[in-house]
């Protein structure tokens, strides 16, 4: 694009701030951004739309901020993207408040053709969070899945790295300026990002990472991704708003169930609760999509699944989830009156069943256990590995009639050395994350 027009849609995109539907309603009447610069305070009085504060702004004719941005983008080697640009994602387009600008660093990738999924959840996880995340999210990559979040500590940051484990893209879209970490401690991880994917912003460099900024960030999330899945979050978690965006939008909404006396899967549990699929593994993402992404096909392999070719049987009809929710207000939603003049309306996206019969949850564990991921086992072994979680375990409980204290320990110790489970303080017994193996 040449410099004089990306000047014109920087100003367009300074003159409202991020999250406006005003500039997208403002192409539609005068088509371009220098169309809507070269307009007067009469050109705008003659539109009968809501400006919301924003007219004299419009008003002011100055490109010098503007020129100062793409003057230290072009030093910073920081990309712009606008939607005249070919690979500008076409998932924004739609968007009624899509952004007229985004600041980058990384590459992009063809999101039109890959299967990208948003993993998002609280900033402060349990371990049961944290080992879903990582799990979900490195299953997702081995898959071929992009990973979408927001670098954010807690789940964002499990997620990312879990991918980045993999060698696999990911991408992260913060609410701040492209030139601000935050937080801090992710420093390394932001950098990690941009060389092995993508990191976005529709917030000009020099922005400062508000609070506010947050809740309209997680829109691009949402919009980026096939489907959200949310791994923890309280009844005021930012989580909430992405999974109020995903509905919005038409995109498919997954959550991770947790326990109902922890409070941070007060917020999963809720929208499991108003209709959300749960998430019990990737496996669950991958089988609802690979008929969209055939090159999902392949991953099915990696979680054991064995292919029985049988008569295809008459589908089911499964309940109607398909109910709208019109007038309630998520926990958490934190929406400015412009946010809120943004249609509403949405409606769960059903994913179509399978023509194939679901195993029992009898013959997932089995197969679980039997996965290709996992060493040879003795029944034994098997037994006492299939009696752990991510959640530490005292191997006390774990004696029985048929199992003695010296034999367990024995076989814990063969489970520690093949790298299957660890030793934890307090003579407690977790598995192993295979993200971190």
């Amino acid at each position: 694009m040449k410099g004089k027009e990306l000047l014109y849609w920087l100003w367009l995109s300074l003159a409202c701030r991020p999250g406006s539907a005003l500039p997208s309603t403002l192409l539609k009447f005068f088509g371009s951004p220098k169309k809507i610069y070269d307009a007067d305070e009469d050109d705008f009085a003659e539109l009968d739309i809501p400006f919301y504060g924003h007219e004299k702004d419009l008003c002011d004719k100055s490109l010098d901020r503007a020129k100062d941005i793409l003057a230290w983008c072009k030093k910073e080697k920081v990309g712009l993207a606008t939607p005249d640009d070919y690979f500008y994602p076409d998932s924004f387009r739609v968007l009624p408040n899509k952004p007229m600008v985004l600041y980058y660093l990384g590459n992009f990738c063809d999101f039109e053709n890959r299967f990208t999924v948003g993993v998002v959840g609280t900033r402060h996880p349990s371990n049961y969070g944290i080992h879903a995340a990582k799990r979900i999210s490195y299953d997702l990559a081995r898959s071929g899945a992009v990973i979408v979040s927001g670098l954010a500590t807690g789940i964002d940051a499990a997620a990312h790295r879990a991918a980045l484990y993999h060698e696999s893209f990911t991408v992260g879209i913060i609410g701040c300026g492209i030139d601000k970490v935050y937080p801090k401690e992710n420093a390394e991880l932001y950098e990690e990002v941009i060389r092995k994917g993508l990191i976005m912003t529709e917030y000009p460099p020099g922005t400062a990472p508000m609070g506010k900024n947050f809740p309209v960030r997680n829109r691009l999330i949402s919009a980026l991704s096939d489907a959200v899945c949310v791994i923890e979050g309280s009844e005021q978690s930012g989580s909430l708003i992405t999974a109020e965006d995903a509905l919005k939008q038409g995109k498919a909404l997954y959550a991770v169930p947790g326990s109902i006396f922890a409070r941070e899967s007060a917020g999963s549990n809720f929208l499991l609760r108003i209709g959300a699929k749960p998430c019990l593994s990737a496996y669950d993402l991958v089988e609802d999509f690979r008929s969209r992404y055939p090159s999902l096909e392949g991953a099915v392999a990696l979680f054991a699944k064995t292919e029985v070719k049988q008569k295809k049987q008459e589908k089911k009809k499964t309940p109607d989830l398909k109910k709208k929710i019109r007038s309630y207000v998520f926990p958490g939603s934190a929406r400015n009156e412009e946010e809120k003049a943004v249609p509403t309306e949405y409606e769960f996206v059903l994913i179509d069943a399978s023509d194939e019969p679901r195993p029992t949850e009898g013959e997932k564990e089995k197969e679980a256990v039997q996965s290709s991921c996992l060493p040879q086992l003795s029944p034994e072994e098997r037994s006492v590995y299939s009696a752990l979680g991510y959640e530490p375990v005292n191997a006390d409980s774990l004696v029985s009639q048929e199992l003695s204290a010296s034999a367990l320990l024995r076989i814990l110790t063969k489970l520690e050395i093949k790298g299957l489970v660890r030793k934890v303080p307090g003579g407690k017994y977790v598995l192993t994350d295979r993200a971190e193996m």
